[in-house]
């Protein structure tokens, strides 16, 4: 790690999968998910960074992932998906970035995945309108995260003292619908686990 250039990016991350409202494993990483397997992704959209020498620009990202119940136990299966229409140094940058190859958080949760998939590229469309995030991979892919309201404030619900190595201190609650179909992942939900923050990481 001693010759890698330290890098830092910032954006929003979001994801969803087939647990109930909140994921046990988010509340704590020990805990068993709803289902077996855990099947859900995590959406990445870089608004700006640096890796070394390189500036990256707005990119999208997706994380998909398969996982035993105890998620702790490691034995995911995951699968990265790059926008086509990101210049290939900076989706080279993210992937090492994401894989956990040149430190950061993503390094903490590489020793959980038992099994990477061949990477992918496609055209990934992003909409965000604050509280609903929609992505779309062309063929693959269709996901609305909707942000939840606390019925106490009329605010948006938000969890604020859960410890997770990729989110920030305050990530937003919320429910999730997908439809993903690609040969080697094929699950929907509809209306489960979802919530969305802002990132910031750094390393190596």
């Amino acid at each position: 790690m001693a010759d890698v250039d330290p890098w830092w990016v910032t954006g929003t991350l979001f994801e969803n999968c087939n647990c109930q409202l909140l994921c046990p494993a988010h509340v704590s990483f020990k805990q068993n998910c709803d289902e077996d397997p855990c099947l859900g992704y995590w959406g990445v959209q870089v608004d700006k960074g640096r890796f070394g020498p390189l500036e990256l620009g707005a990119q999208t990202a997706v994380v998909f992932y398969s996982s035993p119940p105890q998620m702790h136990s490691g034995g995911w299966t995951v699968k990265l998906y790059f926008d086509s229409g990101a210049a290939e140094a900076e989706r080279e940058a993210l992937e090492k970035i994401l894989t956990g190859e040149v430190g950061g958080p993503w390094k903490i949760l590489a020793k959980f995945v038992l099994e990477r998939l061949e990477t992918a590229v496609a055209p990934i469309h992003y909409n965000d309108r604050g509280d609903e995030k929609r992505l779309r991979i062309e063929g693959v892919l269709d996901s609305t995260v909707h942000s939840m309201e606390s019925k106490k404030h009329g605010q948006a619900a938000t969890l604020d003292n859960l410890f997770n190595v990729i989110h920030a201190q305050t990530q937003f609650l919320a429910n999730g619908s997908s439809r993903m179909s690609d040969g080697d992942f094929d699950w929907e939900t509809w209306e489960k686990h979802a919530l969305f923050s802002d990132f910031s990481w750094q390393g190596p």
